[in-house]
């Protein structure tokens, strides 16, 4: 019998629900990283930085992903954790600082790509987030090939992963809907901070859910 026969699952008919569940495990890491995460993106939202191709653009626009990368490597290791029980806040950071720069040029990369396939049409750079739950996960987890191990989960919990990625399109758009809404009615840093809190929390949910999924494939 296989490792993968051998592992329980983590999650019974909703992977979000229990994931929404556990995710509060580790509220000692989500909330000061999404409250830090929201300030900075909204303090870097400068006044007459246009998304153009310019020097101060393309500066701000990397310290921006920078942070929102650290971001998402804490979470994630966090919730790599929740999935199966206690969160220590100070494994999160030796783990994200062990994995610093593997998960820079991963999700630098990552960002660039899908960047390029939202510039070509809208629906390229949906397939790649679909394609690609699992990545930056595997590196956070140590993996050596993190696009075999995404692609191997996807492989392995192919029905899940859809239904998955079905609802969380929906709930993406959404929210989309209430940060225009926040956008328009709250200006400047104001209204970006909101909508980054928002966006850090439904994120850290999301990634909890993908951490289930990629923990029953892919164990210690």
């Amino acid at each position: 019998m296989t490792t993968l026969e051998q592992t329980p699952p983590l999650y019974r008919v909703s992977v979000l629900a229990t994931g929404f569940v556990r995710m509060w495990r580790a509220w000692r890491v989500i909330i000061p990283v999404v409250i830090i995460n929201a300030v900075l993106q909204g303090l870097l939202l400068l006044p007459g930085v246009l998304p153009y191709l310019s020097l101060t653009f393309i500066v701000v626009a990397l310290l921006s992903l920078v942070v929102l990368i650290g971001s998402f490597g804490l979470v994630a290791a966090a919730m790599l954790q929740a999935v199966e029980g206690a969160v220590s806040a100070a494994t999160a950071l030796t783990t994200v600082r062990t994995r610093l720069l593997p998960l820079l040029g991963w999700g630098i990369a990552l960002a660039l790509v899908t960047t390029l396939a939202f510039a070509l049409y809208v629906l390229p750079g949906f397939v790649i987030l679909a394609l690609t739950p699992y990545l930056l996960l595997a590196v956070i987890d140590g993996r050596r090939n993190p696009v075999a191990v995404n692609l191997r989960t996807i492989g392995a919990r192919w029905g899940r992963w859809l239904i998955t990625v079905l609802i969380m399109g929906v709930l993406c758009f959404v929210l989309w809907f209430l940060a225009a809404l926040d956008g328009f009615f709250i200006t400047g840093a104001p209204g970006a901070i909101i909508a980054w809190l928002a966006l850090g929390l439904v994120s850290a949910w999301f990634i909890c859910a993908w951490a289930l999924i990629y923990r029953s494939v892919n164990p210690r």
